[in-house]
């Protein structure tokens, strides 16, 4: 297990080459996750940022990055949950994965809208981490309605993980797939 100041670095370098590849400049994205291997060669959000850059790159230049480990076996992957929050929170779709969270468009069957459901990794969050994910999310909230910050809806546990739920951003530019 990284220490946090070694998971704060990934985490700042995964950031790195999120906000990449919506500039579409994929040697950014390669040279972050690169450094990111460099670190944690089992990283999975780094091999898969990796892969992506050097598919775009049309697989120019060498990769200093050490392949992934390789298996005999196909890994299965995790079934996508149905629900959050007691069923209030119904899942359509995974919608993406950074280094702090996973995000998937859910119906809000309370209130019967479609919304942005995060639920935050809690991979080396120490219990100050978590105080501040729950600071930031309610000061964003306190902002209310804002052009340039998603609007907060409800935070909250699941099987001891904490999530966010956000107004739904539909942005050709930042949601291609919606």
């Amino acid at each position: 297990m990284a220490s946090e100041r070694v998971q704060r670095r990934i985490d700042l370098l995964l950031d790195e080459a999120d906000a990449a590849i919506s500039r579409y400049d994929w040697e950014a994205v390669r040279n972050a996750a690169q450094a990111v291997l460099a670190i944690a060669p089992d990283n999975g959000d780094a091999t898969t940022f990796l892969a992506a850059a050097e598919r775009a790159l049309g697989g120019s230049g060498a990769s200093s990055a050490p392949p992934p480990p390789s298996s005999t076996t196909t890994p299965t992957p995790a079934p996508q949950p149905t629900s959050f929050a007691n069923g209030r929170y119904q899942v359509k779709r995974f919608l993406g994965e950074g280094g702090k969270k996973k995000v998937y468009l859910a119906q809000d069957t309370l209130l019967d809208r479609e919304v942005a459901f995060a639920l935050i990794k809690t991979e080396g969050l120490d219990e100050v981490s978590r105080t501040r994910i729950t600071r930031e999310a309610q000061a964003m909230g306190r902002l209310g309605s804002h052009p340039h910050v998603v609007t907060v809806f409800d935070l909250g546990q699941e099987a001891d993980q904490p999530y966010m739920v956000t107004e739904l951003v539909r942005d050709a530019l930042t949601l291609p797939w919606l």
